[in-house]
């Protein structure tokens, strides 16, 4: 499947990184200046030990290192890559959407599973769902002490990556109208789980991530950034998400939803903004991968063991730590330092350029990239492209890419033929000997039809003359 060759500056990886850490910057800045006004967004800061003396010269110039770091290592991916034509993925559109729809089905199975099983121990779905009105955190440690299995919750977690593959299927236009329905229903039905579950489990960024990436994958394939509507439809779809989310976990206070949500947000923003400068403010001991290298970690079944032995050192970075997690350039710094951090940084803006540089090529490549132009969005307040999740949805795309692709069909070249035209029937007799060629007089003689046509030819002509005299 060739893909367009339309120009998408908007999605590159450095252009993403740059708007997420202005937009974060900005939204904390004027959070911060505002702060008298926001009583909720206070609350939230004392609860979770924030200050604000913090936010200080060390950690704004790191986080400029971190930007400057990645343009060098995205702009050495631009100068490095070959000049090579747009290729061509011998891929079946109509295959394809049905291995997604068949994987995806196990997806969503392996989901419902999980949550018929936790409801039944909880008395059935209704009192599930009121159980998650009342007390969302007791329902969320209901739900992960009854996994059917160790690493369940990756197939939850790979719902964005079908609905992402669908959506770039539906971008491609080549679909045939069942083939079109099914990916409809897997980005439908994906959306409604996503907008539903995380009510309970708190993953919201799974739904940001299917949004997304679903959005960027079409983009992508299209060559161009289009249904900007759409755009607005998904924000709209988040926010309902996120206002449903707050409007659950804070009954007791007794505001308007939308307020609620709104400061929560807020907050949000200046969290993410502390666990940026928080750890450059004062010294730590450097955490050697352990937070960067986890999902390796946990895909090569080590990550109990180097976890143990760097628990001592991840435990310490609790006072430099609010909610959630540390942000992309600041987790690079506590893992490796200053020098180490940034030569990382760097060697992801090559990775993800070359990552990009291949998604405007290939079709599978435009899925994957699609899921780290997602994870960029968002790189201010986690890590997602170095999780397990983000490989197991990447490993699951292309697998299901590499099943749909056309087996080329081998025509063998017949080295000894004297023309470019052969023969339209080739004999199945050895052709490696040569045979003796006949004597001219002997093939001057021989005949293998004779017409009788000559004999009579005289009788028919003579017949019109006889009748006209």
């Amino acid at each position: 499947m060739k893909l367009s060759r339309g120009s998408t500056p908007f999605l590159q990886p450095l252009v993403l990184v740059f708007a997420c850490w202005a937009i974060t910057g900005l939204a904390a800045a004027w959070t911060l200046a505002n702060l008298h006004d926001l009583d909720l967004v206070q609350t939230f800061m004392r609860r979770e030990g924030i200050s604000t003396s913090v936010f200080g010269t060390a950690g704004l110039v790191w986080i400029g290192f971190g930007l400057l770091a990645y343009a060098v290592g995205d702009l050495a991916a631009r100068k490095t890559r070959p000049a090579t034509f747009l290729s061509q993925d011998a891929l079946r559109a109509d295959r394809g959407a049905q291995m997604t729809f068949l994987a995806n089905l196990v997806l969503l199975g392996v989901t419902a599973l999980w949550i018929v099983t936790s409801a039944a121990k909880a008395g059935g779905l209704i009192n599930l769902a009121a159980a998650a009105y009342a007390d969302s955190l007791t329902t969320r440690d209901l739900l992960l002490e009854n996994k059917l299995f160790t690493g369940m919750r990756l197939f939850y977690a790979a719902l964005p990556a079908t609905a992402c593959l669908a959506a770039a299927l539906l971008a491609t236009g080549s679909l045939s109208r069942r083939s079109s329905r099914l990916m409809m229903a897997t980005l439908g039905v994906n959306t409604v789980a996503l907008l539903i579950l995380p009510l309970v489990m708190s993953q919201r960024l799974l739904l940001l991530q299917l949004l997304l990436s679903a959005y960027f994958a079409a983009c992508l394939v299209k060559g161009r950034v289009f249904g900007l509507h759409w755009a607005g439809l998904a924000a709209l779809h988040f926010a309902a998400l996120w206002v449903g989310r707050e409007a659950i976990t804070t009954p007791i206070v007794q505001r308007p939803a939308m307020d609620i949500a709104t400061q929560k947000l807020a907050f949000y923003v200046v969290n993410d903004m502390f666990n940026a400068f928080a750890p450059v403010s004062v010294p730590i001991h450097n955490t050697n991968g352990g937070l960067l290298l986890e999902g390796v970690m946990f895909l090569t079944f080590t990550d109990g063991y180097f976890l143990k032995l760097l628990e001592p050192r991840i435990a310490a970075l609790d006072p430099v730590i609010g909610g959630g997690e540390f942000p992309f350039f600041t987790a690079a710094y506590v893992d490796f330092g200053a020098k180490g951090g940034a030569i990382f940084i760097c060697l992801t803006g090559f990775v993800l350029r070359r990552i990009y540089i291949r998604g405007t090529r290939h079709f599978a490549w435009a899925v994957i990239y699609a899921q780290v132009a997602a994870a960029l969005m968002f790189s201010s307040h986690s890590v997602y492209f170095t999780h397990q999740n983000f490989y197991f949805s990447a490993a699951l795309i292309g697998v299901i890419v590499m099943l749909s692709l056309k087996q080329p069909i081998e025509i063998p070249v017949v080295e000894d033929a004297p023309d470019e035209a052969g023969p339209v029937f080739r004999t199945r007799r050895d052709n490696g000997a040569m045979r003796p060629a006949l004597p001219p007089s002997l093939l001057s003689q021989l005949v293998i039809f004779q017409s009788q046509r000559g004999a009579e030819q005289p009788a028919k002509t003579e017949a019109p003359s006889h009748a006209s005299g």
